[in-house]
């Protein structure tokens, strides 16, 4: 019996463009477990574009090198501001990222489409991160 979840292997990745919510159960340190791997993929596999991190906590680049993604494709952006939205709009719609990770919060369904409209133009995925509360 077959499975009925085929996986195909991609050495080159396919361009996609939108915006994926990923909601994590804390905003604790260990929720970096799960992503730094996923980032350590986008690291080696972006192309010439820029992984784009929008994010209000310092991250290390010491710590990404230690979960193997390359420091070299990643654009860390610390951002205090309250409404990242602007920020967002504008990384996911210059064209010079393949992907942009950030942490605008809970979102209404115009938001949403405003950001997918930027990924669209500027070619890129965006990934929303935030937590359930």
């Amino acid at each position: 019996m077959t499975s009925p979840y085929q996986f195909q292997t991609i050495s080159t990745p396919v361009k996609t463009a939108g915006v994926t919510e990923l909601v994590l159960t804390s905003d604790s340190p260990e929720q970096l477990h799960i992503l730094l791997p996923m980032l350590a993929y986008l690291s080696h596999h972006s192309g010439d574009r820029w992984i784009t991190w929008i994010s209000p906590k310092h991250l290390h680049r010491d710590l990404l090198s230690a979960y193997g993604v390359n420091t070299q494709t990643i654009r860390l952006i610390h951002s205090q501001d309250e409404n990242p939205l602007w920020l967002i709009w504008e990384a996911l719609a210059s064209g010079t990222s393949n992907t942009v990770i950030a942490s605008p919060g809970r979102l209404s369904e115009k938001e949403l489409m405003q950001l997918e409209a930027a990924a669209t133009r500027g070619e890129c995925q965006g990934l929303l991160l935030r937590t359930r509360h």
